[in-house]
């Protein structure tokens, strides 16, 4: 080890006495005698109340819990907190971590590669209502998401929600439903309003695109899942409402990598299908239609406001 070469470099110039300190030193460096091993014991361990996707305080009292940790394979990011008011000692130590790809999720005390305790961290499945007005339609658009599906997406989907990135609480404008294809699709999460159908830039999005996910279903009618470009991995904060049963078109097969469906929204099928029957105008590209026949609501149809409901 680098420390104990160091010590014996310096035998010449510090005597028998201080070399043995050097060496007893770098022993304690390396993990070979200092420390206190003492397996950790648990008297308490509770878990404060949280929503899917946002972060859980886990408390834990009893003795040498410097030597515990957690493991919680439904609970992403587990993190020993250190500062106050909570910051760990060894007898109240005190985790975060948050709920992610289960909604029932058992969280282990482990000491020393033995588990001493458990707990049960139970969430509700996630939901988020979008509330949109314009072009004559005003309502609610909930969705019930997919999180022990399609975690990767959910996750995704609800950074940019509590980002008020939808909305414009972020301050940088909401997000309007951008693209309409009768019979087929509804499309938004991605553009500010505009007045024509040549659309503007697209906001800018706030976090790295994600990996596909298909674990999510089929794109059923009134299911959501993310669009992208035609690079599979490429999804980041637009969405599409399925008008009809899209699966033969965007499931995966041998022409598509598929659609990450992440989220049903059968019970806001009214809202949706009066997005789809609003007032809309063509999608142009340089002055042409687009040949899908997609078109933009105008007056826009625009996200008031998206926050996590459950």
């Amino acid at each position: 080890m680098q420390q104990r070469f160091h010590a014996r470099a310096s035998v010449r110039s510090t005597g028998a006495s201080a070399l043995s300190a050097l060496l007893l030193a770098a022993l304690s460096a390396c993990g070979g005698g200092g420390g206190d091993s003492t397996p950790a014991t648990v008297a308490t361990m509770s878990i404060a109340a949280t929503k899917y996707g946002v972060p859980a305080q886990v408390t834990v009292t009893g003795t040498h819990l410097g030597n515990m940790s957690l493991t919680a394979p439904g609970c992403k990011n587990v993190t020993r907190l250190t500062t106050a008011p909570t910051a760990s000692n060894d007898t109240t130590a005190y985790f975060s971590c948050t709920p992610s790809g289960a909604y029932t999720s058992t969280i282990t005390a482990v000491t020393n590669g033995t588990s001493i305790n458990t707990a049960t961290l139970t969430v509700q499945a996630p939901i988020v209502r979008m509330t949109v007005s314009g072009g004559g339609v005003n309502g609610n658009i909930d969705f019930a998401l997919r999180g022990n599906q399609a975690p990767v997406t959910v996750d995704n989907f609800l950074a940019y929600v509590n980002a008020g990135f939808y909305d414009g609480k972020d301050g940088k404008g909401a997000t309007i439903f951008h693209r309409v294809v009768a019979g087929f699709v509804v499309q938004g999460g991605g553009y500010p309003v505009t007045t024509s159908g040549a659309l503007p830039a697209p906001k800018a999005t706030t976090f790295s695109p994600i990996n596909l996910e298909t674990t999510g279903g089929s794109n059923v009618q009134w299911t959501a899942a993310m669009a992208r470009t035609s690079d599979a991995n490429s999804a980041t904060s637009q969405f599409f409402f399925n008008l009809a049963n899209n699966a033969s078109i965007l499931d995966p097969s041998s022409k598509t990598a598929g659609y990450a469906v992440f989220a049903d929204v059968s019970a806001s099928a009214s809202v949706i299908q009066a997005i789809a029957s609003a007032p809309c105008t063509l999608v142009t590209a340089n002055g042409v239609p687009l040949g899908d026949g997609s078109c933009v609501p105008i007056p826009n149809v625009v996200v008031t406001s998206a926050t996590q409901i459950q």
